[in-house]
């Protein structure tokens, strides 16, 4: 059996994913995962940022 990962790599993983997807869902789905996290408040800013701006 393989030692649990990093947490912390775990996390910036699913951001890279958001990231990757750029979509107000894909950030708000990461910020709501992992409350409390640094990158959640980057992912709700995101996410606001994309609905304010609307579809494209």
């Amino acid at each position: 059996m393989r030692p649990p990962g990093d947490p912390e790599v775990a996390v910036r993983e699913q951001f890279e994913d958001a990231q990757r997807r750029n979509s107000e869902a894909a950030y708000r789905l990461f910020a709501e995962r992992h409350p409390g996290h640094a990158l959640a408040r980057v992912a709700e800013r995101r996410a606001e940022r994309l609905r304010q701006d609307g579809p494209r």
